[in-house]
């Protein structure tokens, strides 16, 4: 409403959101620094520097820090690919136990087979 009115200029990369974010809190500091009836009676608005204009151009270069949304959403995507991972090795060592258990029942399987061949050799020669 008081004709203020800002552009924005990143790569494509850059969130849109954090952008706008930005350019919101820069057209703020640029009304309380200046108020509207500085600016508008000025012949070249564009002229008036922002105090915090370096500040807010060093603050906003990683997205992630300067935008807590954008923050969270990074460290929820981080989460989530651990957990996957860990949902792998997880199923996987599912698979190993379940190998481990099939190689321990043929052992005991083997084992018994063992003891009863033994017993029936052993059962010819009674020492006494």
């Amino acid at each position: 409403t008081d004709g203020l009115a800002g552009t924005v200029t990143t790569d494509t990369e850059y969130p849109a959101r954090v952008a706008f974010v930005m350019l919101g809190q820069v057209l703020d500091e640029f009304t309380q620094q200046y108020g509207s009836d500085i600016w508008t009676a000025c012949a070249t608005p564009e002229s008036l520097p922002l105090e915090k204009g370096e500040e807010y151009v060093n603050k906003y270069q990683n997205p992630a820090e300067a935008d807590k949304v954008t923050k969270i959403q990074n460290d929820l995507d981080e989460t989530t690919s651990i957990l996957h991972k860990t949902i792998d090795s997880v199923l996987e060592r599912g698979v190993k136990l379940d190998n481990l258990v099939d190689k321990s029942n043929d052992l005991s399987a083997q084992s018994k087979m063992f003891y009863k061949q033994a017993k029936k050799t052993n059962s010819c020669c009674v020492i006494t």
